[in-house]
């Protein structure tokens, strides 16, 4: 009985080890090779054509540049009147009757230091929300304020530019130009913000011809791209 018993334990180990054995020599399960995704142009180091970024701080290349047509040349091409030229500044303060109406000081720099000057203020404070900080601007910096607001007690108006408006816009930009401090010249447009007259700038006035400004570009199906100014050579 104990020799039965060696054997059968014996026989099992035996069973154990083949067992075993018969796992190690399995084959690994076999991997596909992941092909590496494609490198953008930047990534690669390839130089950018026919390509311009809009922003008050890029700076695009010459021959992008000239990829795109000038005020005059989309003008000459699609047989349009040309407009005024702007040189890209607005030269005013608020709108008279909505300074005096807002209790506005007289200049900008009255306005700021008489609410406190200093530093701070030029920028949301840590947690605040744009718009929240552009209402308090109303009388230190008016200019940020009238970019995302209207005149106390104005309503906004939304959607597409009257005629009116945009002769309105017109006769504004003829007399103190424009192209930056979008909320001082909304003031003179009653029921637009800063944004909506940039955005007109844009979309309609210069795609139009109606104003021409060399700080932009076209393309020829008109949308107008933002070069900035030219550094002379």
């Amino acid at each position: 009985m104990d020799e039965a018993k060696v054997e059968f334990d014996r026989a099992c180990a035996a069973s154990k080890r083949a067992s075993t054995s018969k796992k190690r020599e399995r084959k690994p399960k076999e991997t596909v090779a992941v092909q590496p995704t494609r490198k953008s142009s930047r990534v690669r180091g390839e130089k950018l054509v026919n390509h311009a970024v809009i922003g008050d701080n890029d700076e695009v290349e010459d021959d992008v540049v000239s990829c795109h047509l000038t005020c005059d040349e989309f003008c000459a091409m699609y047989e349009l009147t040309p407009g005024p030229m702007m040189t890209g500044s607005f030269g005013g303060w608020v709108e008279e009757s909505v300074r005096v109406q807002c209790g506005i000081a007289a200049s900008a720099n009255d306005a700021w230091e008489s609410n406190g000057g200093g530093s701070k203020d030029r920028k949301p404070a840590k947690g605040e929300q744009a718009r929240d900080h552009a209402k308090r601007m109303l009388r230190k910096n008016p200019n940020a304020y009238f970019y995302r607001h209207t005149a106390p007690g104005e309503i906004q108006v939304d959607g597409d530019w009257s005629q009116a408006e945009i002769d309105r816009f017109i006769e504004v930009a003829k007399q103190y130009g424009c192209g930056d401090k979008w909320g001082l010249f909304a003031s003179y447009i009653p029921g637009r913000v800063g944004y909506q007259c940039s955005s007109a700038y844009r979309h309609h006035i210069i795609p139009r011809g109606l104003l021409r400004d060399n700080n932009w570009r076209l393309t020829p199906s008109g949308e107008a791209i933002w070069i900035g100014r030219r550094k002379a050579r």
